[in-house]
């Protein structure tokens, strides 16, 4: 459930800006995921535990995001790349 953050008033109305966030956690073993899982339930805050492929999905899309789009590889260079 998002939660709003900052209150944008104007002359005429109020409107609500919307911020999503979220925050990895890594714990260090199933007994602390157990105890952060059910803290953060405890005060109501949604969380999702993320299975490994989730996290590498998470990581490549990060990837993607940070990549060079400024080249553009021909399809010689990809066929090459392909062959290996």
């Amino acid at each position: 459930m998002p939660s709003y953050i900052c209150m944008l008033v104007s002359a005429f109305s109020i409107r609500y800006l919307w911020v999503m966030s979220s925050i990895v956690i890594n714990p260090k073993s199933s007994k602390e995921l157990k105890f952060i899982a059910e803290l953060l339930n405890k005060l109501g805050v949604r969380s999702k535990v993320l299975s490994d492929e989730d996290t590498e999905d998470l990581g490549l899309s990060l990837l993607m995001k940070d990549a060079d789009r400024s080249h553009i590889a021909s399809e010689d260079e990809v066929m090459a790349k392909l062959k290996g």
